[in-house]
């Protein structure tokens, strides 16, 4: 089989949990496949601002999927689509996480603006990511007045996340964990898949010509949707169950591994 694209998450599968970017191995193996004529993908709950080359350790995608599929941009960083949240889910996180002072950013074309508990979320971006400066305070909660967000991240007790469905299902919002107690926050017909199946419909590439590796619950579509797929051996275990493969661990480069047995032999 011809793979025409390799379609990459970032936080624990490209670059490894609190550190700042991706390891210059990982990158070097990733930049070989794409002189080899093969695209790559970048596929990230983070959105489009988080994903520059730096922390993609030099990689210059030529499309990427951000906010967990709401956006869709070119290799030169060009918006081709994006789906937003509206005032009315906006409104009811912002009401039930200032209820319990539990942490909630939006995400923004800019930035990650921080509604509630400014100084926790930041401080937990700073020291997962090593990102800090992508955080900025929106306490006085007037951003979306200039544009509105394409989702959320929230930290919350996973008890809570029923609390909130109990109180505000209606708006069909998802609360999908990054780990336990961190989640992203995403309207219910938003994820990745979606922002590929987008991708697929201008590239003309087909399912059986991607292949896919990522390592959290976030990615579980995506797995089911690629003609290969792996999960990190570092990933969740709803990942791994729906992964083709499994990769060796984030610590292990299992980017690089399956890279150089795929493509670089």
């Amino acid at each position: 089989m011809q793979y025409k694209a390799i379609v990459l998450d970032v936080d624990g599968t490209l670059v490894a949990h609190g550190e700042p970017s991706a390891r210059p191995a990982v990158a070097a193996a990733v930049k070989a496949v794409q002189k080899k004529g093969v695209k790559v993908v970048i596929a990230s709950g983070r959105t489009s601002f988080a994903v520059e080359p730096a922390i993609l350790g030099g990689i210059k995608p030529d499309y990427l999927i951000c906010a967990n599929g709401a956006q869709l941009l070119d290799g030169q960083g060009r918006l081709l689509s994006s789906q937003d949240m509206t005032a009315e889910e906006m409104y009811a996180l912002v009401d039930f996480f200032e209820d319990f002072d539990y942490p909630l950013a939006f995400c923004f074309g800019d930035k990650y603006y921080v509604y509630v508990e400014y100084k926790a979320m930041k401080d937990f971006y700073q020291s997962a990511t090593g990102h800090g400066e992508y955080v900025a305070d929106g306490e006085d909660q007037d951003r979306h007045l200039e544009s509105m967000p394409c989702g959320a991240f929230a930290i919350l007790p996973p008890e809570k996340v029923a609390d909130f469905q109990e109180r505000y299902g209606y708006l069909g919002l998802k609360f999908v964990p990054y780990r336990p107690g961190y989640y992203d926050v995403m309207q219910a017909d938003v994820d990745k898949t979606k922002g590929m199946e987008r991708l697929m419909k201008l590239t003309g590439w087909k399912p059986e010509e991607l292949v896919f590796v990522g390592d959290n619950d976030n990615d579980v579509a995506m797995m089911g949707l690629a003609g290969c797929s792996y999960c990190m051996g570092s990933g969740s275990e709803k990942a791994k169950a729906a992964a083709k493969y499994i990769a060796p661990g984030v610590q292990e480069e299992g980017v690089r591994q399956v890279l150089e047995e795929l493509f670089l032999k």
